[in-house]
Parts: C-alpha cells; sequence; structure tokens
C-alpha cells in the first residue's frame, strides 16, 4: 500500500469517511508494524489537538500534500521507537485518571446546584449599664446582665433548644425532657432540660462560672461530664483549665436581676471590671497591690459608684479620683 493511500485511507477514518472495508484494511495495515501503528499515532494526535483538519483542507495539490505528510509522517531516516507496552500502559492509565480528576473538578465547580441556606440567626445583647428580659421561643425566661448577649438559631427548639452566650445571664428553663436545653460559653457547655442557673462567661475575665439555684445541670467540657446540684458554684480557670466547685449563698451570684451587686471576698481587679459594666467607667489602677486585695459587700442599685468606692475604702488604705468617666485608684 503506498504511503499517499495509507494517509488518504487514514484521513477518512479520522473524520468518519471510512467505509466497512477500507475500515479493516487499515486495521491489518496497523498490524502490520509498529512503524504503522506510530505513523497513525501521530496523525491521530495531529487530529485530537484540533490542526489535522485545517491542514488537510488546505492541502488541495500534490505538493501541500507530501507537506502534509512530511511534517506528520514519522522520518524514514529515524531509527523506528521501540513501544514499551509499560509505559504505553502508564500512559493510557495517566490519561484516564487525568479524565477523572477534571471531572471530579468540574462536578466541584458546577454552579447549577444552589446552596445550603444561611441559617437565621436571633441576636440579644446589652450595652453598658444595661440590663434586659428576653422570652425565648419555648417560653424559657433570660436576664440578660450589662454588656452580655444571648444568640439562637431557626432551628432552637427542633431537637434541642441551643443559645451561645456571652457576658452574664439567669435563666428560668422551661421543663422538657424530650428536647435538652444547652448553653454553650467559653469551652463549657451546660445541659438541663428544667431548671434556674446563673452562668458568668465574659471573655476577658479569666474565670467563668455557674451557680445551681434549682434543679440539675450537667456540665460538659470535652470528654469530662459532672453533675451539678443545688447551691453549688463550679468555677471554671481558663488558664490552668481546670474546674472547682463548692457550696455558696446563690443570693451573691443572682442578686443583680433586681438591681444588687454583692460580692464576696473578690479581687479588687475583678470587681473593678463588674463596677466598669454596671457604671459605664473605666478604671485606672495605678497601684498593684490593690488588685489583689479581696472585698465583700452588697450595694443596691441607687447606690452611687462613690459610695461604693468609700464603703470600700473604709476596710482598705485606696485612693480614688473620678474624672468624668475615668476612675482613677492610687
Amino acid at each position: 500500500m503506498t504511503s499517499e493511500k495509507i494517509h488518504t485511507l487514514i484521513v477518512k477514518y479520522l473524520t468518519g469517511e471510512a467505509s466497512a472495508d477500507e475500515s479493516e484494511e487499515l486495521s491489518a495495515w496497523l498490524s502490520e508494524s509498529a512503524e504503522n501503528r506510530n505513523t497513525f499515532r501521530s496523525m491521530k494526535d495531529a487530529f485530537d489537538l484540533g490542526r489535522f483538519e485545517t491542514d488537510v483542507k488546505n492541502a488541495d495539490t500534490p505538493a501541500e500534500w507530501r507537506k502534509l505528510r512530511k511534517r506528520i509522517a514519522p522520518s524514514a531516516e529515524k531509527p523506528v521507537r521501540r513501544i514499551n507496552p509499560f509505559r504505553e500502559a502508564m500512559r493510557y492509565a495517566a490519561i484516564f485518571v487525568l479524565g477523572l480528576l477534571c471531572m471530579k473538578a468540574a462536578d466541584l465547580l458546577r454552579t447549577d446546584t444552589p446552596p445550603e441556606p444561611e441559617k437565621f440567626v436571633t441576636r440579644v445583647e446589652t450595652g453598658k449599664s444595661e440590663r434586659t428580659k428576653v422570652i425565648l421561643p419555648d417560653s424559657t425566661v433570660v436576664w440578660l446582665n450589662a454588656c452580655s448577649s444571648i444568640s439562637y438559631d431557626q432551628d432552637f427548639g427542633n431537637e434541642t433548644r441551643k443559645v451561645d452566650l456571652k457576658g452574664e445571664a439567669f435563666f428560668e428553663v422551661r421543663h422538657n425532657t424530650g428536647k435538652p436545653f444547652l448553653v454553650h460559653a467559653d469551652d463549657l457547655t451546660y445541659r438541663v432540660t428544667g431548671t434556674s442557673f446563673n452562668v458568668y462567661s465574659f471573655d476577658n475575665d479569666n474565670i467563668a462560672s455557674l451557680v445551681l439555684v434549682e434543679g440539675s445541670v450537667l456540665l460538659e467540657y470535652g470528654d469530662y461530664v459532672t453533675k451539678i446540684a443545688p447551691g453549688e458554684l463550679v468555677e471554671f480557670d481558663k488558664t490552668a483549665r481546670k474546674i472547682y466547685r463548692k457550696q455558696t449563698d446563690t443570693a451573691f451570684y443572682t442578686g443583680w436581676r433586681f438591681g444588687e451587686l454583692a460580692f464576696e471576698k473578690m479581687k479588687f481587679e475583678e470587681l473593678a471590671q463588674r463596677l466598669e459594666r454596671n457604671f459605664n467607667v473605666v478604671f485606672k489602677i495605678q497601684n498593684e497591690k490593690v488588685k489583689k486585695q479581696s472585698f465583700g459587700g452588697t450595694f443596691r442599685h441607687y447606690d452611687s459608684l462613690e459610695t461604693i468606692l468609700q464603703v470600700i475604702g473604709t476596710s482598705t488604705r485606696i485612693k480614688y479620683h473620678i474624672e468624668k468617666d475615668t476612675v482613677y485608684i492610687r
């Protein structure tokens, strides 16, 4: 078979114009030698790259046909490349895998799949010297202290009743054993079905705490789970990552709902943070010794900041100066 005839036959096969007899003739020619198969592969590669059909259309004269064959067919002077069956198999396997990856990437990039709708989140927050009462969809009552926030999404009440808390809040949870009530604060989760308790959890405080008034609460911290009894105070030291618990007078931790400010054995630097939130001021403590001193007492909502500082000053030698919204402690 002449080279011109075989090239014409390959062109007809690649363009889909070869008859059944011509296809059988080409198959027989391919089985004759590796050189024939290399010639076919070269022409097919050119065809697959999209250049072949244009070259064929432009090859109207015998001279152009010769240029085309010279450009596509391997040179007779070059040694015939021997085919490594393993390498050829790996080549086609790689092409197959690449195709699968491309299909996977195309699936990931598809834009006709609608994105999941964002969940609607309800958030209630208070500013400095503010307190508010919130009633959740399940009739649970929540009191928020100053500079605090509580949030829950639209799935609240479906299977569980989950809220996120930052700051301080007192909960009176509506009883429902089938749908536990979860409070997420810092790294802790408080799980209840119906009870009343106070949670204190500010980002800038090293101690987070829970005081249980009635009912029961399960505290979850990673794999650690413990049950809290009424009258217990549980504190979480964020630095040491340790939990401490003791019996206490719950009124010291829940009276803020009624405008009271009560504390016992509280370091002054912690007390100053609470006074900042309640009176919308900033403390500048210039005496480092004062920070670690402990104080105790109970004040009413109508007591002024200056009155509180005067009472504190009766048990320790602190000097203070109030200038607008800044309190200087010397």
